[in-house]
């Protein structure tokens, strides 16, 4: 069975079919407990994602029976009954139980270092498409009024980035600029503040002979960093432009964004 955070949340049977519980309070709940798989997270902590507007006075009652129908809903299917355990302070949705696709993101990165830290560049690359390729949207879109799951979804859309941005980068090592720049592309789209992307994407473009493209990817990045958050572009932003105006022939070499 699965569980999927890095888009809107889905459980999956064992035959690969959507059976995520249609109540929202289940949703929730069973979420919570997949963002913190292996751990304890507090009838606290559950109480203030479930009841965001404020905590009613039946919250212990109500959550016992939410708890049980979730735990009936994953029996139901297939699930077994050791999947989720009753703690004195809380509940912990255990680990090894579910496969869980934030997890297996976190175990194909490591791998990936692995394969770089060895010299094994194209491997890496290859482990990180996979790792990447799990995502189907920004993380917990359908949660993302509730706080403490908007903050999880935040945090995990942080981790593909990184696993993205270090996709690309290893890829550049291998010179391969042009097929990176229609995903970079919409990436950036997607992510119009995130400047280590757009200096991907900037790069991507200049090697491929498309100069103005390139610049222009900089003034829609500064553009959006102004409106969004009244700030300039990045030193190393501003250098890139710079760069890329005086036809540096640096920027052909395999560590171009190091400077």
């Amino acid at each position: 069975m699965g569980m999927r955070l890095l888009g809107p949340f889905e459980v999956l049977g064992k035959e690969g079919q959507s059976i995520t519980p249609r109540p929202a309070k289940m949703r929730t709940l069973l979420a919570l407990l997949c963002a913190y798989a292996g751990t304890v997270v507090s009838t606290q902590q559950i109480e203030a994602a479930l009841w965001v507007e404020g905590r009613p006075r039946t919250a212990a009652t109500a959550l016992h029976v939410y708890m049980s129908r979730v735990r009936k809903h994953l029996e139901g299917h297939g699930a077994g009954s050791v999947g989720i355990s009753t703690r004195a302070s809380g509940y912990v949705l255990n680990d090894g139980v579910y496969d869980l696709d934030h997890q297996s993101l976190r175990r194909l990165v490591q791998r990936a270092d692995d394969a770089e830290a060895a010299g094994r560049t194209a491997e890496a690359v290859e482990i990180l498409q996979r790792a990447t390729a799990l995502r189907r949207g920004p993380a917990l879109a359908d949660f993302r009024d509730v706080p403490v799951l908007n903050s999880v979804g935040r945090h995990l859309d942080e981790q593909f980035l990184l696993a993205y941005g270090r996709k690309a980068e290893l890829e550049l090592r291998l010179n391969r600029h042009a097929r990176l720049v229609p995903e970079l592309f919409a990436v950036a789209t997607e992510y119009p503040t995130h400047e280590h992307i757009h200096q991907l994407l900037m790069l991507c473009l200049y090697r491929t002979g498309r100069t103005a493209e390139a610049l222009s990817v900089y003034t829609r990045l500064r553009e959006h960093l102004i409106e969004a958050v009244g700030l300039e572009p990045s030193a190393r932003s501003q250098r890139l432009q710079q760069r890329i105006l005086q036809f540096d022939t640096q920027l052909d070499e395999a560590n171009a964004l190091a400077s």
